[in-house]
C-alpha cells in the first residue's frame, strides 16, 4: 500500500469512528456510543440488509447502539421495545453485533403476528415437550428440578437461575444439543421463538427444521406473509 492509499483508508477510518447515523433498509441507525475499533458499523448495515428481508423491519422504528440503563438492571445487552432496538455497543465483533440485531428483530416479528405464531397452541406443545424432555433427562442425572415448573411458558428468573448456577450453561449445551436451537431456548416460549428465527436467518434451517419442526414452520409461513 502507498502512502495516498494509506491516508485515503485512514480517513475513511476516521469518518467512520465520527459517523454517529446509519440506515438499514430505511430505518435509523443511531450510534450513541462509540464501537470497538474492529467493528465497521457500515459493514454490519450491508450485512444485516444482506441477511433480513425488508419486509421484516416493517415493526421497527429506530435502532440505538450505545449503553442504556436497563442494560444494568435487567443484566441484558439487548432488547426491543415500543418500535425501537436497544443494542449494546460492547461487541466482540460483527457476528456478535449481528446476533443481537437479529434476536431482537425476532420480539418485534413476534409482536406484529402473535396471532399466527401462537393462537393455535402448536408452538407452545412443542415447546412445553422439549422442556419435559428436558426436565426427565436432567432428573435422570439427578438434579432436583420438583422445585421448579418445567410447565410454565413465561420467562422464570427462578428456572433461569436453575439453568445458569446448578446446571452451568456448559453442560446445558450438551443436553439440549437436537433438541433446542440453543441452551437459551430453554427459558421461556418468547426465547424458544427468537433463537429459533435467529437461526433461521443465521445458523443452519435444516438443523432448525430437524429439531423444532413446528417452529421452522411457523418461519416458514411468515416468510410467506411477507413476500406477498
Amino acid at each position: 500500500m502507498n502512502k495516498v492509499e494509506e491516508m485515503v483508508k485512514n480517513s475513511v477510518k476516521k469518518a467512520e469512528a465520527t459517523r454517529k447515523e446509519y440506515r438499514i433498509h430505511g430505518t435509523n441507525v443511531f450510534v450513541k456510543d462509540p464501537l470497538p475499533n474492529n467493528i465497521s458499523m457500515n459493514k454490519v448495515v450491508r450485512q444485516v440488509e444482506y441477511i433480513v428481508p425488508l419486509n421484516l423491519f416493517k415493526n421497527i422504528d429506530v435502532i440505538y447502539i450505545g449503553q442504556f440503563d436497563e442494560f444494568v438492571e435487567r443484566s441484558i445487552n439487548a432488547f426491543y421495545a415500543d418500535g425501537a432496538l436497544y443494542i449494546t455497543n460492547h461487541q466482540s465483533d460483527h457476528n456478535d453485533m449481528i446476533d443481537d440485531i437479529i434476536h431482537e428483530m425476532a420480539h418485534s416479528v413476534e409482536e406484529l403476528y402473535q396471532g399466527e405464531i401462537y393462537s393455535d397452541g402448536v408452538l407452545e406443545k412443542e415447546f412445553l415437550s422439549k422442556r419435559d424432555t428436558l426436565r426427565r433427562v436432567l432428573k435422570s442425572l439427578d438434579y432436583e428440578t420438583d422445585n421448579y415448573n418445567f410447565s410454565e411458558v413465561t420467562y422464570s428468573k427462578k428456572l433461569d437461575y436453575f439453568f445458569l448456577r446448578e446446571v452451568g450453561y456448559s453442560k446445558l449445551t450438551n443436553l439440549t444439543r437436537g433438541l433446542f436451537a440453543s441452551p437459551y431456548s430453554a427459558t421461556s416460549l418468547r426465547e424458544y421463538w427468537a433463537t429459533g428465527f435467529e437461526e433461521y436467518l443465521l445458523g443452519d434451517r435444516r438443523f432448525l427444521e430437524r429439531t423444532s419442526p413446528k417452529l421452522y414452520n411457523k418461519i416458514n409461513v411468515l416468510n410467506d406473509i411477507e413476500g406477498e
